[in-house]
C-alpha cells in the first residue's frame, strides 16, 4: 500500500491521540501569526503617518544653510526623470511655528509645526488621513486649515469656524490672517498633535516668501516604497546633476553640517532617516515580537516532539509488524514523518484561520485613549497587516524543526529488530 495512504489512515485511526498535538500547533502558530500581523500593521500605520508628516518616501533638502530652495520648480524638472513616472513630486513649506499661534474667541494655542501643502498634488497621500469631521475638500488654494482633534478641542472649534492665525513673517513683522477650519483629523500623536496643515501658496504668501520657493521637495511613491538599493541608485544619479551630501541614516548628520555650507548643496533624506527618534521603539517592538514568536515555536516543538516520542514508543509492536512484513526502515520512518507533517500542517492551517479571527476582532477595540499610542492605530483601532509570506515562513520553520525533533525518536524505534519490537509490551 502507498506510504502516504498508510500515513493518512494512521492519522485518522489515531485522531483522538493526535488531537492534542494539532491543538498545540493550532494555538502556537495562530498566536505567533497574530502577533506578527499585528506588529506589521502597527509599523505600517506608523510609517504611513510619517509619510503624511514628512511628505512621502524621500525628501530633497538643502541648497542653502537655511534649507531655502529658491528655484524649486527648476530643480524638480532637473531630477524628475531619475525617478519612476508615477512618483509624485511636491513642494512643501515646513514652518517652525515657535512664533505662531491660533486664536478663537479669546483662547490661544501655539503650534509646533505648520506645514504648507500643495493639495492638488498631494491629494492621494492625504486621502487616507483619518478625520473626525471635515476633510481636505476645498483646501487647495484656500485659507483653510486642518487641525488635530486635541487642538480643536482646546480651541473649542468645529469645521466651518473661522480662527485667527497670528505669525511673524520673514521680515519679522507681526501679522494676522483669518483661517477657516476645513477638517479635524484624529491621528494626533507624535506626527500630528501640534501640527497643522495649510495650503502651500497661502502659507508662503502669509510669510512673504517669493514664488518658486520651498524648503523641501518631497517624493511620494504611491505603489511601493523604494528599497535601500533603489535609494542608493537615485543618490548616485542625483550626484551627477546636483551637489549632493552623502546618504545618511540620520538626517541630523546633514543638519549638523548646514552652518558650514558655503555653496549650494542638497541631501536626499529617506523616510527611515526621519524616524531616528522613534527607531528605538520600532526596534524594541521587533525584538519583543521575535522573542515571543520564538518562544511559541519552541513550545510547539517541545510539546509535539515529547508527546510524539511517547506515541512512537507505544507503537513499537506496530513497527515490528511492518518490519516483519518486509517494510524497510526508510519507508517506516517516512510514514511516521508524513504523519507528523500532516498533523503540524493541519495545525498551521487552522492557526492561520485562528489568527485571522483574532485580527478581525481588533476592529472592535478603540485604543485611542492610550497616550502616544495613536501612531500605531488606524482610525483609533489596531489594523493588522495580513502577510501570507509570514504564514509560509512560520509554518515552514515549525514543520521542519518539529520533524527534526521527532526524527531521533523515530530512528531509534525503527532500528529495533522485528523480534525485539514484537516482544515489547506497553
Amino acid at each position: 500500500m502507498n506510504t502516504f495512504l498508510l500515513a493518512i489512515k494512521s492519522v485518522i485511526y489515531r485522531r483522538k491521540q493526535y488531537f492534542s498535538l494539532i491543538l498545540v500547533s493550532f494555538f502556537g502558530v495562530g498566536i505567533s501569526l497574530f502577533i506578527s500581523f499585528l506588529m506589521k500593521g502597527m509599523l505600517d500605520s506608523l510609517r504611513y503617518k510619517a509619510k503624511i508628516y514628512y511628505g512621502g518616501d524621500l525628501q530633497l533638502l538643502g541648497e542653502t544653510a537655511g534649507l531655502n530652495q529658491t528655484k524649486a520648480d527648476d530643480t524638480i524638472e532637473k531630477i524628475r526623470d531619475i525617478f519612476p513616472e508615477d512618483v509624485i513630486f511636491a513642494k512643501r513649506f515646513d514652518f517652525d511655528a515657535a512664533y505662531a499661534a491660533f486664536y478663537f474667541e479669546g483662547t490661544g494655542v501655539r503650534q509646533r509645526v505648520i506645514k504648507g501643502i500643495d493639495f492638488n498634488v498631494e491629494n492621494e497621500l492625504f486621502e487616507n488621513l483619518n478625520f473626525s469631521s471635515g476633510g481636505i475638500e476645498g483646501m487647495a488654494g484656500s485659507n483653510g486649515v486642518l487641525l488635530s482633534e486635541p487642538i480643536a478641542k482646546m480651541l473649542e472649534v468645529n469645521v466651518g469656524d473661522e480662527i485667527t492665525f497670528m505669525l511673524r513673517n520673514i521680515n519679522w513683522v507681526l501679522d494676522t490672517r483669518t483661517l477657516v477650519v476645513k477638517g479635524i483629523f484624529k491621528d494626533s500623536s507624535v506626527f500630528g498633535m501640534y501640527t497643522s496643515y495649510m495650503d502651500f501658496d497661502y502659507l508662503t504668501d502669509a510669510y512673504a516668501y517669493p514664488d518658486n520657493w520651498c524648503n523641501r521637495v518631497c517624493m511620494f511613491f504611491p505603489r511601493k516604497s523604494p528599497s535601500q538599493k533603489q535609494i542608493e541608485t537615485y543618490q548616485r544619479e542625483l550626484e551627477e546633476r546636483l551637489n549632493m551630501f552623502h546618504l545618511v541614516e540620520d538626517k541630523q548628520l546633514f543638519y549638523n553640517q548646514l552652518a558650514n555650507l558655503n555653496h549650494p548643496a542638497y541631501a536626499l533624506i529617506k523616510l527611515d532617516a526621519n524616524l531616528e527618534d522613534v527607531k528605538i521603539i520600532i526596534e524594541a517592538m521587533k525584538v519583543i515580537s521575535v522573542f515571543v514568536i520564538f518562544m511559541l515555536i519552541a513550545i510547539i516543538i517541545i510539546g509535539i516532539s515529547s508527546t510524539y516520542r511517547v506515541i512512537v514508543m507505544k507503537r513499537i509492536n506496530e513497527i515490528g509488524i511492518f518490519k516483519a512484513l518486509g517494510f524497510r526502515r526508510n519507508r517506516i520512518s517516512l510514514m511516521l514523518l508524513l504523519e507528523t507533517s500532516m498533523l503540524v500542517l493541519s495545525g498551521c492551517i487552522g492557526g492561520l484561520f485562528f489568527s485571522l479571527i483574532l485580527c478581525y476582532c481588533t476592529r472592535f477595540f478603540n485604543l485611542s485613549f492610550i497616550p502616544a499610542f495613536d501612531i500605531f492605530l488606524s482610525n483609533g483601532v489596531l489594523k493588522p497587516l495580513i502577510s501570507f509570506g509570514t504564514f509560509a515562513g512560520i509554518s515552514f520553520c515549525v514543520i521542519v524543526t518539529t520533524l527534526v525533533a521527532v526524527l531521533f525518536s523515530i530512528r531509534k524505534a525503527v532500528k529495533m529488530p522485528p523480534c525485539v519490537a514484537l516482544a515489547v509490551t506497553e
